[in-house]
C-alpha cells in the first residue's frame, strides 16, 4: 500500500517535469531588447561585503565595467563589519573617482539580521528609480545592467536576473548545473505569472515597490531576504519576471561541501518557515532520486522494480533536458549528458535536510541565526 502512494507519488513529480519542460519550450517569454530604451533612468546598485578581500575587486571592477551612462550610476557597498581588507578595496574604488560610496553598516538596526540588515541601510541612502542587489562575490556582463532595467520599466516591480555558477572544476560544475536547473523551474512558472522566488544575488527591485512592501524593516527578521521581499511584492500584486540571458552575473563557487550543505539548509528553512506546504512539495521534488533509490531497496517485485529503475532513468533523462533547454535560450552548444551530477546534487540535499532537522540554526557569512 505504501509502496504504491509512493510510486504514484513519484509518478506525478515526473509528469509535472514533464510538463516544466514542455511548457519552457511552448511559452518562454523573451526579454525585452535594450535597444528600446530611449532613455536610461538612475539605479542604485546595491553590495553587500563581509570580509571580501578576495571577490570585491572583481566584482567593482565588472560593476563600473558595464555600459550604463555614468551620471545614472551609483554603487553602494556596505562593508558588514569585515575584519580583513575589505574597506582598503571600496576606498581605492572611492579614489579613484567613481560613483561609489562605502556605507559602514550597524549590526542588527531595528531588529533586522543577516544580509537583510545590510540592504536595507544600503536602500536608505540609494537615490536610484531602481534599486539593484547583487553579491560581492560576483561579477557581471557588460550589458547586464540594461538588460535588468530594460525589463523593469516594462512595468515589472521585481526582476530577478539570469545567475550562472563559474564553473572551474567538478564540483563547481555541478553546481552550475544545480542553479540553471532550478532557474529553469523559476522560469516556468515567473512565466506563467507565478514567480516562486528572487534570486538575491542579481535581483531588481523599483524603488517604488521597496517603498511600497515597507522596505525591509516591514519585514523583520529573515534569512531568506530574496523571497520574503518577493512574497511580500506578490501580496501587492506587483509584477514579476525572471530572465534566462546571456547577459548575467556570473557567481562564485562554493569551495566546500560543508559550505555548500550550508547553503542549501539555509534555503530549504527559509522555503519551510514562508512556504510550509509548497516548501514540503519542494523538498520531495529536491531529492527525487534519492527517495526513489531508498525505495528501490525495499522492493521484490521484478515488475516493479523494472518500473521504478525506469522512473529513475527518465528523471536523469529530464534533468539533461533542462541544461540543454538552458544551453538553447543562451544561444550555447556542447551539453554533456550526466548521470552522476543529478544524483550527487540530490544526496547533498539530503545531507542539507538532514542537517537542519539535527540543527535548525542557520548561518550566513559565518553569523549564526535561529
Amino acid at each position: 500500500m505504501i509502496v504504491g502512494v509512493l510510486l504514484i507519488a513519484f509518478a506525478l513529480i515526473l509528469l509535472s517535469e514533464l510538463f516544466l519542460i514542455w511548457s519552457f519550450k511552448n511559452h518562454f517569454i523573451k526579454a525585452a531588447e535594450i535597444d528600446s530604451i530611449q532613455v536610461w533612468p538612475k539605479v542604485s546598485i546595491l553590495i553587500a561585503a563581509r570580509n571580501e578581500e578576495e571577490n570585491l575587486e572583481a566584482c567593482l571592477n565588472s560593476v563600473l565595467n558595464v555600459d550604463y551612462p555614468r551620471d545614472k550610476l551609483q554603487v553602494l557597498v556596505g562593508n558588514d563589519q569585515s575584519t580583513d581588507r575589505t574597506q582598503s578595496i571600496i576606498d581605492r574604488w572611492i579614489n579613484k573617482g567613481h560613483n561609489v560610496k562605502s556605507i559602514p553598516i550597524q549590526p542588527n538596526l531595528r531588529g533586522l539580521i543577516a544580509k537583510s540588515n545590510v540592504m536595507a541601510q544600503l536602500a536608505a541612502k540609494a537615490d536610484g528609480e531602481f534599486f539593484i542587489i547583487i553579491d560581492a562575490d560576483a561579477t557581471v556582463t557588460e550589458h547586464w545592467l540594461k538588460t535588468m532595467v530594460a525589463q523593469a520599466v516594462q512595468g515589472f516591480g521585481i526582476v530577478s536576473g539570469y545567475t550562472e555558477v563559474k564553473a572551474e572544476n567538478y564540483f563547481s560544475s555541478l553546481q552550475k548545473m544545480d542553479w540553471q536547473n532550478s532557474i529553469h523551474t523559476l522560469k516556468v512558472f515567473s512565466d506563467r505569472g507565478n514567480t516562486l522566488t528572487a534570486l538575491g544575488n542579481n535581483m531588481l527591485i523599483s524603488k517604488k515597490a521597496y517603498q511600497s512592501v515597507g522596505g525591509f524593516e516591514a519585514l523583520g527578521a529573515t534569512k531568506v531576504e530574496d523571497l520574503k521581499l518577493l512574497l511580500a511584492a506578490k501580496e501587492l500584486g506587483l509584477k514579476t519576471f525572471q530572465l534566462i540571458e546571456s547577459e548575467r552575473v556570473i557567481t562564485a563557487p562554493i569551495e566546500s561541501v560543508l559550505g555548500y550543505i550550508n547553503q542549501r539548509k539555509r534555503w530549504l528553512s527559509g522555503v519551510l518557515s514562508y512556504r510550509t506546504l509548497s516548501g514540503i512539495g519542494f523538498i520531495l521534488y529536491r531529492l527525487l532520486l534519492i527517495e526513489m533509490l531508498v525505495v528501490l531497496l525495499f522492493l521484490s517485485s521484478p515488475t516493479v522494480q523494472v518500473l521504478l529503475i525506469s522512473s529513475i532513468v527518465l528523471k536523469l533523462v529530464i534533468e539533461n533536458i533542462k541544461q540543454h533547454q538552458i544551453k538553447s535560450a543562451l544561444d550555447q552548444v556542447g551539453v554533456k549528458f550526466s548521470v552522476l551530477k543529478p544524483f550527487i546534487i540530490a544526496l547533498l540535499d539530503t545531507f542539507a535536510l538532514v542537517a537542519l532537522v539535527l540543527n535548525p540554526k542557520v548561518s550566513w557569512k559565518k553569523r549564526k541565526f535561529k
